[in-house]
């Protein structure tokens, strides 16, 4: 994508907040299956709890990131987002 160097500076804290999502995520989701319905609604709860503040914590770095990129540039990020999707990974 040849970012320029203010893109590059955006780019760098898009994954240091990929990396405290990551961190959230870790951290908050349990790994442990509870016997009782009502312990597996409370880890449901906790896991989407832990994903909503892993969106908060990315979103606003890639929305700085996302902005700084030219018509071009966005383009074929979009695109690369489609492939990725569409692949399955």
């Amino acid at each position: 994508m040849q970012p320029t160097e203010t893109q590059g500076a955006a780019l760098d804290k898009l994954d240091e907040a990929m990396q405290k999502a990551v961190d959230i995520l870790r951290d908050n989701c349990p790994n442990a299956i509870p016997q009782t319905p009502v312990g597996r609604l409370d880890v449901m709860q906790k896991r989407l709890e832990a994903m909503i503040d892993a969106g908060s914590t990315v979103r606003p770095a890639l929305e700085e990131f996302y902005a700084s990129l030219n018509d071009e540039q966005k383009a074929k990020l979009n695109r690369l987002g489609r492939e990725t999707a569409q692949s399955g990974g």
